[in-house]
């Protein structure tokens, strides 16, 4: 078995996009908010923080809120989902009078939310929001699986201790 230090774990975790990627994810977003006629959709990590978005008409405090919300939300349906014995829900859709909802777990570690006009059918919602999901995940996986070039900065052996260090002589050893 091999064990990874913290550096490496760091590495594997973190989601890491060129400037090709968002211009790909953004025409994908762009062209499902001109199809599906949605309010807008957002691409975030499971944390909550923003990949790309498309057709806001919130500012980006609302977008930034909804994105933290919905990943905490999910982070939510996930105990759920174990709770019944699965490992994860996939989708979860939730309506309202005026906007609905529609997110989409796209591999581990990305979800797209969708929001609509409550007056779309849930039924339309989950094809549009399907099809663009196996075009988003075909971008992710590119993406995950792209070498670094050999002149890309990478993270130190020492990144984790440093990091400590510095964080250390800023506020003391807490």
């Amino acid at each position: 078995m091999t064990m990874v230090n913290d550096n490496d774990a760091l590495r594997l975790r973190r989601l890491v996009f060129y400037a090709q990627d968002i211009d790909r994810i953004n025409a994908l977003l762009l062209g499902f908010v001109r199809k599906a006629n949605a309010q807008s959709v957002v691409l975030i990590d499971r944390e909550g923080h923003m990949v790309a978005r498309q057709g806001f008409k919130q500012s980006d405090a609302d977008a930034q809120s909804l994105a933290a919300l919905v990943a905490g939300s999910f982070a939510t349906t996930r105990q759920v989902a174990k709770l019944l014995g699965e490992s994860d829900f996939r989708v979860l859709s939730q309506q309202g009078t005026e906007s609905s909802i529609h997110v989409t777990l796209l591999g581990e570690r990305t979800l797209q939310v969708a929001v609509f006009a409550a007056s779309v059918k849930p039924g339309m919602m989950q094809v549009y929001c399907k099809e663009l999901a196996g075009q988003l995940e075909q971008v992710l996986d590119e993406a995950a699986k792209r070498q670094p070039a050999a002149d890309a900065p990478q993270l130190g052996n020492n990144f984790s201790e440093a990091m400590k260090d510095q964080l250390d002589q800023l506020f003391g050893n807490l």
